[in-house]
């Protein structure tokens, strides 16, 4: 009678093992490179939230009369303006300027301010309301 010998080839051979390997290390890579993109969405988006949270805080002092100074002051005193280094909207914006055009045929005190906001990167976001002058 003959003796069988056990066969020992249970296991992974070194050729499916290194397949793997690349398999795995480009899964890796694919997903390590999506991180430079998802930060800089992540830091436009924060520029963008930034910028209209004062558009909109501006605009909305200018709108409910929150002002301690009349409308047009208000104009005069904003039509450039540059933030100081230790605002804490500098990091995001350098500076605004404000334009106002009446609006319709006879000026009825109804203007259209614009706010447009300079951003460090050299773009300008622009922001317009409506108010009145009474």
């Amino acid at each position: 009678m003959m003796k069988r010998r056990k066969s020992h080839n249970a296991g992974f051979t070194l050729l499916e093992t290194l397949v793997a390997l690349v398999i795995l290390a480009t899964g890796i890579v694919s997903i390590l490179l999506l991180f430079p993109i998802a930060m800089e969405r992540h830091r436009i988006s924060t520029l963008r939230t930034m910028t209209t949270t004062i558009a909109q805080s501006q605009l909305g002092r200018l709108r409910s009369g929150d002002t301690d100074i009349t409308f047009h002051q208000w104009l005069r005193d904003n039509r450039l303006y540059t933030l100081a280094d230790n605002e804490p909207a500098s990091q995001y914006v350098s500076s605004w300027v404000v334009s106002s055009q009446p609006v319709g045929e006879i000026n009825l005190g109804l203007y259209r301010v614009t706010i447009g906001l300079r951003l460090w990167n050299g773009r300008t976001e622009y922001y317009t309301t409506y108010v009145t002058d009474r």
